[in-house]
């Protein structure tokens, strides 16, 4: 019998707003329009797939969060640090588990941990 095998895993952030969600990652970070079924959206860039879930409660996306791998950290820290969405306390800084990171805030306050493994991009 085959070992199941796990193809990727899709983050799911809670959000006030699905299609405001939806506009922000499209217009300021680039990805393109998934689906958006009114409680439940989602978006995707390069081999990226994120999902928004409507919430009422306004505390919950403060303390979501998920980790996206990339190359070219640099440039793409740049490009949030223009649109004033890096977080000050997740600035970009090289960890000693060898990887160059920094962290992002969405409207809702979901923080997004860009992270780029040394020796891969720039």
């Amino acid at each position: 019998m085959a070992t199941p095998y796990f193809a990727r895993g899709i983050p799911l952030l809670l959000v006030a707003n699905v299609r405001a969600s939806i506009e922000f990652y499209v217009d300021v970070l680039d990805f393109k329009m998934g689906f958006n079924a009114g409680e439940y959206g989602g978006v995707r860039r390069d081999a990226i797939e994120i999902h928004f879930w409507r919430t009422d409660d306004l505390n919950l996306p403060k303390v979501s969060s998920c980790r996206i791998e990339v190359t070219e950290i640099r440039q793409l820290y740049s490009h949030c640090r223009d649109r004033g969405i890096v977080d000050p306390a997740g600035d970009i800084a090289a960890q000693t588990w060898g990887t160059t990171e920094f962290v992002a805030l969405d409207p809702d306050g979901n923080r997004l941990t860009f992270v780029e493994v040394f020796g891969l991009g720039s």
